[in-house]
């Protein structure tokens, strides 16, 4: 893998389909691996008092933000219906992109205790996903810096 700039991508099946039944019953995911295409930020809105909006983003960080190695419990109801458990992996990695004006938004990109549930088609769970740098790395000069004693 070193050198051919794929060790940040998830293995990808050619010839696959897009979904299969489910029997139900219990089973454990191993190896579940996300690699995302793009990023959006909830941001205020470009006009002035408009609603805030999701914005298309620019990725900063390279090569590290895919979560790799996720395992948990995978339940299947008889209707088809599914629940994921996230319990262990890489499940989290610092991102920050850049919204359209400049503005660049740390994150961390995570499904850390991600309980998810829907379809095999679409499934999800929310969560909330804390900055994880403070104003010097935002601000590199500086100017909203902390106060205070130093000590």
């Amino acid at each position: 893998v070193k050198g051919t700039g794929t060790a940040n991508q998830c293995p990808t099946i050619d010839g696959g389909v897009d979904g299969f039944p489910f029997k139900a019953g219990k089973y454990n995911l191993k190896k579940f691996c996300l690699e995302p295409t793009s990023f959006t930020v909830k941001a205020e809105g470009v006009s002035k008092n408009s609603a805030p909006e999701f914005q298309k983003t620019k990725l900063m960080t390279r090569l590290t933000y895919t979560l790799d190695e996720i395992e948990g419990p995978l339940e299947v109801s008889s209707d088809g219906t599914i629940k994921f458990e996230e319990k262990d992996g890489i499940d989290y990695a610092a991102v920050t992109v850049q919204l359209p004006g400049g503005e660049r938004v740390p994150f961390l990109f995570t499904v850390k205790q991600l309980v998810a549930t829907g379809t095999p088609g679409k499934f999800g769970g929310s969560f909330l996903v804390p900055s994880y740098r403070g104003s010097s790395f935002l601000d590199p000069k500086g100017r909203g810096g902390p106060k205070g004693p130093w000590w």
